[in-house]
């Protein structure tokens, strides 16, 4: 595999990450309960604008709430592309509500997420690096509409492939996103989104997404998302991109009543 097609694989593997809980790439700013956990698993597929797929079989994400204001954040993936096979690299993170949302005020949150380089590098499944997001959150609702936006910037780490360091830039992101309440267990989901090239010479992305959230028991909510670049001839990818699973809220085990 040449350079060129290492960083073109590298894109759909990074920027196709983008680190926030499914279905969307839009990040809400309400924490997980205090001492309850969110379970996030589906599948994940992907194809960025040189037709190069990347699927996420399964995608899986735990959430922990460590107070009324904060969660802990664990995710990980098993990858299958370019024929290739194995766990994609690790992200841990936190989010901290610094103002929660009231009928007059927006809540506001930042979050930080940290790749982990657990990946195979000669597999092409990693960068064999780590990479640092940052992200601050606004969020308000008003009755059945609610509005979202995130803006974040990612440090990438230059990877060094076949004994060629490949010069990465660090990655700005702007999403807005919004979520419609059609009935008393379902939510329909909107976003577009911006990310700026991870290497020089590369498009620019700008591309949207339409999705759903559909409860089914108290704490278990089925969700999906379908998307694809806005721009001519889908330059800066996705071709299309696509989420289905599911989301279990449940008590943490030492989590008792007074």
């Amino acid at each position: 595999m040449n350079v060129r097609l290492f960083c073109a694989a590298l894109f759909v593997g990074t920027a196709g990450s983008l680190f926030a809980p499914p279905p969307m790439i839009t990040g809400d700013v309400p924490t997980a309960d205090k001492d309850r956990f969110e379970l996030y698993t589906g599948l994940r597929y992907q194809e960025n604008e040189a037709g190069i797929p990347a699927r996420q079989l399964p995608f899986t994400e735990l959430v922990y709430g460590i107070s009324d204001r904060q969660e802990l954040t664990f995710e990980i993936a098993y990858l299958s592309q370019r024929h290739e096979h194995g766990f994609g690299d690790a992200v841990v993170g936190t989010k901290y509500q610094f103002v929660k949302e009231t009928p007059s005020v927006p809540g506001i949150a930042g979050s930080f997420e940290l790749k982990l380089p657990t990946a195979s590098e000669s597999k092409g499944l990693g960068t064999g690096e780590f990479d640092y997001d940052i992200r601050l959150r606004a969020q308000k609702t008003w009755d059945w509409f609610t509005a979202i936006g995130n803006a974040g910037y990612t440090f990438l780490t230059d990877p060094e492939f076949g004994g060629v360091e490949t010069t990465l830039e660090n990655v700005w992101l702007f999403t807005f996103g919004q979520e419609y309440q059609v009935a008393k267990r379902t939510k329909l989901l909107s976003e577009i989104y911006f990310v700026s090239r991870e290497e020089s010479g590369q498009p620019n992305r700008l591309a949207a997404n339409i999705g759903f959230k559909q409860k089914i028991l108290k704490d278990l909510t089925f969700h999906g998302s379908i998307g694809k670049s806005l721009r001519e001839a889908n330059r800066g990818g996705p071709d299309i991109r696509a989420y289905v699973g599911f989301k279990w809220e449940f008590d943490a085990p030492w989590a008792g009543g007074d």
